[in-house]
Protein backbone atom coordinates (compact mmCIF):
# COMPACT_ATOMS: atom_id res chain seq x y z
CA UNK A 1 0.00 0.00 0.00
CA UNK A 2 1.77 3.16 -1.16
CA UNK A 3 1.94 6.10 1.37
CA UNK A 4 -0.84 7.87 -0.54
CA UNK A 5 -3.09 5.68 -0.17
CA UNK A 6 -2.47 5.43 3.69
CA UNK A 7 -2.62 9.48 4.06
CA UNK A 8 -6.02 9.33 2.04
CA UNK A 9 -7.86 7.12 4.50
CA UNK A 10 -10.09 8.59 7.16
CA UNK A 11 -9.96 8.39 10.71
CA UNK A 12 -10.75 4.68 12.09
CA UNK A 13 -13.20 5.00 14.38
CA UNK A 14 -13.20 1.82 15.39
CA UNK A 15 -9.36 2.28 16.48
CA UNK A 16 -10.11 5.70 18.66
CA UNK A 17 -12.61 3.47 20.69
CA UNK A 18 -9.88 1.07 21.26
CA UNK A 19 -7.51 3.52 22.36
CA UNK A 20 -10.50 5.13 24.55
CA UNK A 21 -11.13 1.91 26.51
CA UNK A 22 -7.54 0.73 26.83
CA UNK A 23 -6.79 4.00 28.85
CA UNK A 24 -9.29 2.40 31.43
CA UNK A 25 -7.33 -1.00 31.47
CA UNK A 26 -4.34 0.99 31.45
CA UNK A 27 -5.34 2.89 34.27
CA UNK A 28 -6.67 0.36 36.56
CA UNK A 29 -3.19 -1.15 36.62
CA UNK A 30 -1.24 1.76 36.80
CA UNK A 31 -3.34 3.11 39.76
CA UNK A 32 -1.76 0.32 41.99
CA UNK A 33 1.56 1.42 40.55
CA UNK A 34 0.46 5.16 41.86
CA UNK A 35 -0.68 4.05 45.04
CA UNK A 36 0.86 0.95 46.35
CA UNK A 37 5.05 0.00 46.96
CA UNK A 38 6.38 -1.16 43.36
CA UNK A 39 6.33 -4.72 44.75
CA UNK A 40 2.45 -5.00 45.66
CA UNK A 41 1.89 -4.36 41.73
CA UNK A 42 3.88 -7.81 41.39
CA UNK A 43 2.59 -10.04 44.22
CA UNK A 44 -0.46 -9.83 45.98
CA UNK A 45 0.98 -11.07 49.13
CA UNK A 46 3.79 -8.09 49.45
CA UNK A 47 1.46 -5.94 50.86
CA UNK A 48 -1.65 -4.96 52.26
CA UNK A 49 -4.78 -7.36 52.40
CA UNK A 50 -5.32 -10.44 50.05
CA UNK A 51 -8.46 -11.29 51.72
CA UNK A 52 -12.47 -11.17 50.54
CA UNK A 53 -13.03 -8.43 48.03
CA UNK A 54 -9.03 -7.13 47.80
CA UNK A 55 -8.24 -10.87 46.77
CA UNK A 56 -11.51 -10.54 44.28
CA UNK A 57 -10.01 -7.48 43.05
CA UNK A 58 -6.52 -8.79 42.48
CA UNK A 59 -7.97 -11.83 40.36
CA UNK A 60 -10.04 -9.60 38.60
CA UNK A 61 -6.94 -6.98 37.32
CA UNK A 62 -4.79 -10.00 37.01
CA UNK A 63 -6.98 -12.12 34.81
CA UNK A 64 -8.88 -9.37 32.38
CA UNK A 65 -6.29 -6.41 32.90
CA UNK A 66 -2.58 -6.97 33.52
CA UNK A 67 -0.82 -6.79 30.44
CA UNK A 68 -4.30 -7.27 28.00
CA UNK A 69 -5.05 -3.62 27.43
CA UNK A 70 -1.09 -2.48 27.10
CA UNK A 71 -1.05 -5.22 23.98
CA UNK A 72 -3.94 -3.77 22.99
CA UNK A 73 -2.38 -0.12 23.00
CA UNK A 74 1.10 -1.54 21.62
CA UNK A 75 -1.17 -3.33 18.61
CA UNK A 76 -2.85 -0.09 17.86
CA UNK A 77 0.15 1.79 18.13
CA UNK A 78 1.80 -1.10 15.66
CA UNK A 79 -1.52 0.60 13.37
CA UNK A 80 -0.48 3.76 13.41
CA UNK A 81 2.80 2.70 12.17
CA UNK A 82 0.96 1.77 9.07
CA UNK A 83 -1.88 4.54 9.31
CA UNK A 84 0.20 7.74 9.94
CA UNK A 85 2.07 7.46 6.68
CA UNK A 86 4.34 10.20 8.13
CA UNK A 87 7.48 8.47 5.44
CA UNK A 88 10.35 10.31 6.78
CA UNK A 89 9.23 11.82 9.49
CA UNK A 90 8.76 8.30 11.18
CA UNK A 91 11.60 8.72 12.92
CA UNK A 92 11.55 11.89 14.00
CA UNK A 93 7.94 11.00 15.32
CA UNK A 94 9.05 8.00 17.82
CA UNK A 95 12.33 9.78 18.72
CA UNK A 96 10.49 12.34 20.48
CA UNK A 97 8.23 9.96 21.79
CA UNK A 98 11.33 8.47 23.32
CA UNK A 99 12.03 12.23 24.94
CA UNK A 100 8.37 12.49 26.56
CA UNK A 101 9.19 9.18 27.66
CA UNK A 102 11.89 10.16 29.59
CA UNK A 103 10.46 13.20 30.83
CA UNK A 104 7.48 11.53 31.74
CA UNK A 105 9.01 8.30 33.55
CA UNK A 106 11.88 10.38 35.16
CA UNK A 107 9.39 13.01 36.41
CA UNK A 108 6.34 11.89 37.11
CA UNK A 109 5.87 7.79 36.65
CA UNK A 110 8.18 5.49 36.53
CA UNK A 111 5.60 2.79 35.17
CA UNK A 112 6.43 4.77 31.63
CA UNK A 113 5.43 3.07 28.08
CA UNK A 114 6.23 5.92 25.67
CA UNK A 115 9.93 5.21 25.91
CA UNK A 116 9.85 1.27 25.49
CA UNK A 117 7.45 2.12 22.95
CA UNK A 118 9.26 4.96 21.11
CA UNK A 119 12.81 2.74 21.67
CA UNK A 120 10.74 -0.57 19.75
CA UNK A 121 9.01 1.09 17.51
CA UNK A 122 12.21 1.93 16.20
CA UNK A 123 13.20 -1.09 14.95
CA UNK A 124 10.04 -2.39 13.95
CA UNK A 125 9.28 0.26 11.57
CA UNK A 126 11.34 -1.48 9.16
CA UNK A 127 8.99 -3.96 8.75
CA UNK A 128 6.34 -1.66 8.07
CA UNK A 129 6.51 -2.99 4.70
CA UNK A 130 6.71 -6.86 5.10
CA UNK A 131 4.13 -9.37 3.58
CA UNK A 132 1.04 -9.61 6.23
CA UNK A 133 2.07 -13.05 6.73
CA UNK A 134 5.38 -12.30 7.41
CA UNK A 135 4.12 -9.22 10.26
CA UNK A 136 1.67 -11.88 11.56
CA UNK A 137 4.21 -15.05 11.90
CA UNK A 138 6.57 -12.67 13.31
CA UNK A 139 4.32 -10.99 15.16
CA UNK A 140 3.32 -13.68 17.67
CA UNK A 141 6.95 -15.32 17.43
CA UNK A 142 7.94 -11.80 19.65
CA UNK A 143 4.73 -11.94 21.67
CA UNK A 144 5.87 -14.62 22.63
CA UNK A 145 9.09 -14.56 23.13
CA UNK A 146 9.05 -12.48 26.54
CA UNK A 147 7.21 -15.55 28.62
CA UNK A 148 10.27 -17.85 27.05
CA UNK A 149 12.47 -15.55 28.49
CA UNK A 150 10.76 -15.75 32.05
CA UNK A 151 9.84 -19.82 31.78
CA UNK A 152 14.25 -19.81 30.73
CA UNK A 153 14.93 -17.43 34.22
CA UNK A 154 11.91 -20.12 36.02
CA UNK A 155 14.02 -23.31 34.84
CA UNK A 156 17.66 -21.78 35.29
CA UNK A 157 16.82 -19.76 38.23
CA UNK A 158 19.30 -21.66 40.87
CA UNK A 159 22.32 -21.32 38.55
CA UNK A 160 20.94 -17.22 37.83
CA UNK A 161 24.02 -15.13 39.10
CA UNK A 162 23.50 -13.78 42.81
CA UNK A 163 22.92 -10.31 41.80
CA UNK A 164 19.94 -11.77 39.40
CA UNK A 165 18.44 -13.77 41.99
CA UNK A 166 18.74 -11.01 44.53
CA UNK A 167 17.09 -8.61 41.78
CA UNK A 168 14.28 -10.79 41.16
CA UNK A 169 13.47 -11.46 44.30
CA UNK A 170 13.53 -8.07 46.14
CA UNK A 171 10.66 -7.59 43.14
CA UNK A 172 8.34 -9.88 44.18
CA UNK A 173 8.98 -9.22 47.93
CA UNK A 174 8.30 -6.84 51.03
CA UNK A 175 11.82 -5.98 51.25
CA UNK A 176 11.26 -2.12 49.66
CA UNK A 177 7.86 -1.80 51.04
CA UNK A 178 8.84 0.54 54.28
CA UNK A 179 11.34 2.64 51.78
CA UNK A 180 8.70 3.22 48.99
CA UNK A 181 5.98 4.02 51.52
CA UNK A 182 8.71 6.75 53.10
CA UNK A 183 9.78 8.07 50.09
CA UNK A 184 6.29 8.63 48.41
CA UNK A 185 4.61 10.20 50.76
CA UNK A 186 7.48 12.54 51.28
CA UNK A 187 7.80 15.44 48.45
CA UNK A 188 8.39 15.97 44.96
CA UNK A 189 12.05 15.94 44.97
CA UNK A 190 12.55 13.39 47.68
CA UNK A 191 10.76 11.38 45.55
CA UNK A 192 13.48 12.24 42.14
CA UNK A 193 16.35 9.50 43.10
CA UNK A 194 13.96 6.67 43.57
CA UNK A 195 11.55 7.42 40.94
CA UNK A 196 15.02 7.81 38.77
CA UNK A 197 16.23 4.08 39.90
CA UNK A 198 12.82 2.92 38.79
CA UNK A 199 12.63 4.16 35.64
CA UNK A 200 15.72 2.81 34.78
CA UNK A 201 15.37 -0.59 35.70
CA UNK A 202 11.75 -0.09 33.43
CA UNK A 203 13.53 1.72 30.72
CA UNK A 204 16.14 -0.96 30.51
CA UNK A 205 15.52 -4.96 32.08
CA UNK A 206 11.36 -4.01 31.71
CA UNK A 207 11.91 -3.42 28.18
CA UNK A 208 14.96 -6.12 27.61
CA UNK A 209 13.41 -8.90 29.68
CA UNK A 210 9.17 -8.33 29.07
CA UNK A 211 8.04 -5.36 27.42
CA UNK A 212 10.00 -4.87 24.67
CA UNK A 213 9.16 -8.13 23.21
CA UNK A 214 5.37 -7.74 24.28
CA UNK A 215 5.30 -4.60 22.79
CA UNK A 216 7.51 -5.72 19.43
CA UNK A 217 5.53 -8.36 18.62
CA UNK A 218 1.76 -6.40 19.66
CA UNK A 219 2.93 -3.50 16.96
CA UNK A 220 3.64 -6.44 14.28
CA UNK A 221 0.30 -7.56 14.65
CA UNK A 222 -1.22 -4.29 14.70
CA UNK A 223 0.76 -3.21 11.31
CA UNK A 224 -0.78 -6.77 10.13
CA UNK A 225 -4.04 -6.20 11.01
CA UNK A 226 -4.34 -2.43 10.06
CA UNK A 227 -3.00 -3.22 6.42
CA UNK A 228 -5.53 -6.23 6.32
CA UNK A 229 -8.26 -3.66 7.13
CA UNK A 230 -9.10 -5.75 10.34
CA UNK A 231 -9.83 -1.65 12.01
CA UNK A 232 -12.72 -1.56 9.31
CA UNK A 233 -14.19 -4.96 9.65
CA UNK A 234 -12.54 -6.04 5.80
CA UNK A 235 -11.28 -9.62 7.51
CA UNK A 236 -12.87 -12.50 8.93
CA UNK A 237 -10.23 -12.55 12.21
CA UNK A 238 -13.04 -11.03 14.37
CA UNK A 239 -14.99 -14.56 14.67
CA UNK A 240 -11.77 -16.12 16.39
CA UNK A 241 -11.92 -13.64 19.38
CA UNK A 242 -14.36 -15.82 21.76
CA UNK A 243 -11.88 -18.71 21.61
CA UNK A 244 -8.63 -16.95 21.67
CA UNK A 245 -10.30 -15.05 24.95
CA UNK A 246 -11.10 -18.54 26.53
CA UNK A 247 -7.84 -19.66 25.72
CA UNK A 248 -5.48 -17.08 26.96
CA UNK A 249 -7.70 -16.83 29.78
CA UNK A 250 -7.36 -20.54 30.76
CA UNK A 251 -3.53 -19.55 30.23
CA UNK A 252 -3.47 -16.65 32.57
CA UNK A 253 -5.68 -18.69 34.99
CA UNK A 254 -3.02 -21.02 35.17
CA UNK A 255 -0.42 -18.39 35.69
CA UNK A 256 -2.48 -17.47 38.69
CA UNK A 257 -2.77 -20.93 40.30
CA UNK A 258 1.14 -21.33 39.88
CA UNK A 259 2.22 -18.12 41.83
CA UNK A 260 -0.69 -18.42 44.60
CA UNK A 261 0.39 -22.15 44.94
CA UNK A 262 4.14 -20.87 45.44
CA UNK A 263 3.56 -18.23 47.70
CA UNK A 264 4.75 -15.46 44.93
CA UNK A 265 8.29 -16.93 45.63
CA UNK A 266 10.86 -15.37 43.01
CA UNK A 267 11.15 -18.86 40.77
CA UNK A 268 7.35 -19.27 41.49
CA UNK A 269 6.84 -15.76 40.24
CA UNK A 270 9.10 -16.22 37.11
CA UNK A 271 6.41 -19.64 36.08
CA UNK A 272 3.37 -17.95 36.28
CA UNK A 273 4.36 -14.54 34.88
CA UNK A 274 5.23 -16.60 31.87
CA UNK A 275 1.74 -18.22 31.59
CA UNK A 276 0.46 -14.97 31.86
CA UNK A 277 1.92 -13.21 29.45
CA UNK A 278 1.80 -16.37 26.87
CA UNK A 279 -1.94 -15.70 27.61
CA UNK A 280 -2.64 -12.23 27.31
CA UNK A 281 -2.42 -11.99 23.18
CA UNK A 282 -5.12 -14.46 23.38
CA UNK A 283 -7.07 -11.93 25.82
CA UNK A 284 -6.80 -8.87 24.67
CA UNK A 285 -7.30 -10.18 20.65
CA UNK A 286 -10.90 -11.12 23.16
CA UNK A 287 -11.32 -7.44 24.11
CA UNK A 288 -10.53 -6.19 20.47
CA UNK A 289 -13.08 -8.09 18.91
CA UNK A 290 -15.68 -7.17 21.80
CA UNK A 291 -15.17 -3.89 21.27
CA UNK A 292 -15.41 -3.25 17.55
CA UNK A 293 -18.99 -5.63 17.78
CA UNK A 294 -19.72 -2.59 20.10
CA UNK A 295 -18.27 -0.19 17.28
CA UNK A 296 -20.36 -1.89 14.79
CA UNK A 297 -23.68 -1.46 16.82
CA UNK A 298 -26.25 1.58 15.93
CA UNK A 299 -27.44 1.04 18.96
CA UNK A 300 -24.53 1.78 21.49
CA UNK A 301 -23.43 5.14 18.98
CA UNK A 302 -24.45 7.08 21.68
CA UNK A 303 -22.21 5.18 24.28
CA UNK A 304 -19.10 4.59 22.08
CA UNK A 305 -18.79 7.63 20.66
CA UNK A 306 -17.59 9.68 23.47
CA UNK A 307 -15.38 6.83 24.08
CA UNK A 308 -13.81 7.41 21.07
CA UNK A 309 -13.78 11.09 21.53
CA UNK A 310 -11.39 10.19 24.20
CA UNK A 311 -9.43 7.99 22.30
CA UNK A 312 -8.13 10.65 20.03
CA UNK A 313 -6.74 12.42 22.56
CA UNK A 314 -5.31 9.07 24.27
CA UNK A 315 -1.52 11.04 24.57
CA UNK A 316 -2.71 13.46 26.53
CA UNK A 317 -5.14 11.57 28.44
CA UNK A 318 -2.26 8.85 29.42
CA UNK A 319 -0.22 11.90 30.62
CA UNK A 320 -2.93 13.42 32.81
CA UNK A 321 -3.75 10.08 34.56
CA UNK A 322 -0.21 9.80 35.61
CA UNK A 323 -0.66 13.60 37.32
CA UNK A 324 -3.93 13.12 38.63
CA UNK A 325 -2.16 10.04 40.25
CA UNK A 326 0.76 12.25 41.77
CA UNK A 327 -1.57 14.42 43.04
CA UNK A 328 -3.77 12.23 44.85
CA UNK A 329 -1.33 9.55 46.56
CA UNK A 330 2.13 11.54 46.25
CA UNK A 331 3.04 13.29 49.40
CA UNK A 332 3.14 16.46 46.81
CA UNK A 333 -0.38 16.57 46.68
CA UNK A 334 -3.03 14.58 49.18
CA UNK A 335 -0.36 12.12 50.26
CA UNK A 336 -2.88 9.08 50.30
CA UNK A 337 -0.38 6.70 49.41
CA UNK A 338 -0.50 3.26 50.58
CA UNK A 339 -3.71 4.10 52.42
CA UNK A 340 -5.87 2.62 49.80
CA UNK A 341 -7.08 -1.56 49.73
CA UNK A 342 -7.02 -3.15 46.15
CA UNK A 343 -11.10 -2.95 45.96
CA UNK A 344 -11.30 0.65 45.73
CA UNK A 345 -8.37 0.41 43.77
CA UNK A 346 -10.52 -1.17 41.07
CA UNK A 347 -13.28 1.27 41.64
CA UNK A 348 -11.41 4.83 41.68
CA UNK A 349 -10.20 4.03 37.95
CA UNK A 350 -13.98 3.57 36.40
CA UNK A 351 -14.94 6.83 37.97
CA UNK A 352 -12.03 8.78 37.18
CA UNK A 353 -11.71 7.42 33.15
CA UNK A 354 -15.85 9.21 33.00
CA UNK A 355 -14.13 12.12 33.83
CA UNK A 356 -12.04 11.92 31.06
CA UNK A 357 -14.72 11.02 28.72
CA UNK A 358 -16.35 14.35 29.69
CA UNK A 359 -13.41 16.42 29.55
CA UNK A 360 -12.37 14.80 25.93
CA UNK A 361 -16.11 15.62 24.53
CA UNK A 362 -15.10 18.67 26.08
CA UNK A 363 -12.06 19.34 24.40
CA UNK A 364 -12.54 17.68 21.02
CA UNK A 365 -15.77 19.39 20.57
CA UNK A 366 -13.21 23.01 19.84
CA UNK A 367 -9.89 21.70 19.06
CA UNK A 368 -9.27 18.75 16.63
CA UNK A 369 -6.19 17.68 19.00
CA UNK A 370 -5.05 17.52 22.53
CA UNK A 371 -2.64 19.40 23.85
CA UNK A 372 -0.01 17.04 23.88
CA UNK A 373 -0.60 14.91 20.39
CA UNK A 374 -0.36 18.77 19.46
CA UNK A 375 2.92 19.27 20.89
CA UNK A 376 4.13 16.27 19.42
CA UNK A 377 3.00 16.76 16.10
CA UNK A 378 4.57 20.10 16.31
CA UNK A 379 8.11 18.99 16.96
CA UNK A 380 8.24 16.16 14.65
CA UNK A 381 6.11 18.24 11.76
CA UNK A 382 6.58 21.98 12.82
CA UNK A 383 3.31 22.62 13.15
CA UNK A 384 1.95 23.53 16.51
CA UNK A 385 -1.75 24.49 15.71
CA UNK A 386 -4.30 22.81 17.89
CA UNK A 387 -6.64 23.18 14.91
CA UNK A 388 -10.47 23.31 14.90
CA UNK A 389 -12.57 20.69 15.42
CA UNK A 390 -14.48 19.69 12.50
CA UNK A 391 -18.16 20.01 12.91
CA UNK A 392 -18.97 16.28 11.51
CA UNK A 393 -17.26 14.82 14.62
CA UNK A 394 -19.21 16.61 17.50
Amino acid sequence: MSMSAQRARPRVVAIDLLRGFALLGILIMNVQAFAMPVAAYFSPLAFGSFEGLNRVAWLMTRLFFDVKFLSVFSVLFGASLVLAGDGDRAMRRLGWLIVFGLIHGYTLFFGDILFTYGAVGLVVLRARDWPIARQTRWGFVLAASGAAVHAALGFAFPQLPAWLQAEIGRTVSSEDVEKHLAVFRAGWFDQLRTRASLSFENHILGTLLESGWQSAGCMLLGMAAARARFFEGHTRWHRHGVVAFVLGLTVTGAGVAVGLEGSFAPRAWLFSQALHLAGCVGVAFGWVTAVMALARAPSAAMFTAPIARLGRVAFSAYILQSIAGQLVFGGQGLGLYGSWDRALLLVAPVLFWLVQIALAVWWTSRFRFGPLEALWRGLYRGDYALGVADPSTR
